[in-house]
């Protein structure tokens, strides 16, 4: 393959390593996260020096068998750490996957197969080989049915493509200016300590709240930041609310004064249709508990929740 000596594949699975990294689910571990990110880089690196022995290889055919490998050795290591396989089964399991994915595509590749076929091909036998590995440990009596029925009810892929769909239906409800203005306020709450920004984002309706949640965990969105965004940059920090000391003793008799007595069932309409989180909060106020959050956060709700009820 002599176009590969002027490609920087080592870079390129190092970029697919860390791009796999920031992917990783939040319910995953830590250790469990550097497990990942450490295997997608080692099974992609033998991977790519194994096809660059290839003589009727290009640098293309060998990124986009690297790019499979290492996409559903991401995908099914999650499903086994989410299913409690333990490591050692979890290594032979994504093994035999790996395999697996560069054998068929390389003869998908060879039958001259498009893009579109290759990755279904792959896909149907990554699937029958994930569920033959799980069988042969369950029959061998290395892991339980239960661990079996577990694994195999797991799917990462099919959860992240939801949450893109998902993503997607959201943005198509707003207008492009709205999507802008989210987009830019994700910007500006980027900067802030999280407690301040998570205590701002409290207020927001639901849907534009996760819309804003999800852009500021893009760590590349400055970046993408054009003229408008910046107009819009600029008005959202001329309006962010400037800090103010908060008497928590006067807060928490506004507080309960607010959701028990005369507004008490005001107060059940208006967080009939709120986050859990919210009902959860009231819940506390009204039985005198601690309710763990901070008085700049229970500020903003005592304020929203005083708007609703002058309404």
């Amino acid at each position: 393959m002599a176009e590969e000596q002027n490609f920087d594949y080592q870079e390129f699975i190092r970029q697919m390593a860390e791009q796999a990294e920031s992917l990783v689910p939040t319910d995953i571990a830590p250790d469990d996260k550097k497990y990942i990110t450490h295997t997608v880089y080692n099974f992609c690196k033998l991977a790519f020096e194994a096809i660059v022995k290839e003589p009727n290889f290009t640098t293309e055919n060998a990124t986009m068998i690297t790019q499979l490998i290492g996409e559903w050795t991401f995908h099914k290591s999650i499903d086994l750490i989410r299913a409690n396989i333990v490591p050692q089964f979890r290594d032979v399991i994504l093994q035999n996957i790996a395999f697996v994915t560069f054998e068929i595509a390389k003869i998908a590749i060879s039958k001259q197969m498009n893009q579109t076929q290759i990755i279904q091909v792959v896909e149907h036998h990554v699937k029958q080989k994930y569920m033959e590995s799980l069988t042969e440990l369950r029959d061998k009596n290395q892991i339980t049915q239960e661990d079996f029925d577990s694994a195999m009810g797991q799917s990462n892929i099919d959860k992240m493509a939801e949450a893109q769909e998902e993503q997607e239906i959201i943005e198509e409800e707003f207008s492009t200016s709205k999507i802008l203005k989210l987009a830019s306020f994700a910007m500006v709450l980027q900067k802030m300590p999280s407690e301040k920004a998570e205590s701002i984002l409290l207020k927001m309706p639901e849907r534009e709240a996760n819309l804003v949640r999800n852009y500021m965990e893009d760590t590349e969105l400055s970046s993408k930041a054009d003229d408008t965004i910046a107009k819009y940059i600029s008005e959202l920090k001329s309006n962010v609310p400037k800090s103010e000391t908060i008497n928590e003793g006067k807060l928490q008799n506004k507080l309960v004064k607010i959701v028990t007595k005369k507004n008490e069932l005001k107060i059940n309409d208006i967080i009939l249709k709120e986050r859990s989180g919210i009902k959860k909060y009231v819940s506390e106020i009204r039985e005198n508990k601690d309710t763990q959050l901070p008085p700049r956060v229970s500020n903003i709700i005592y304020t929203y929740l005083a708007e609703k009820v002058s309404q």
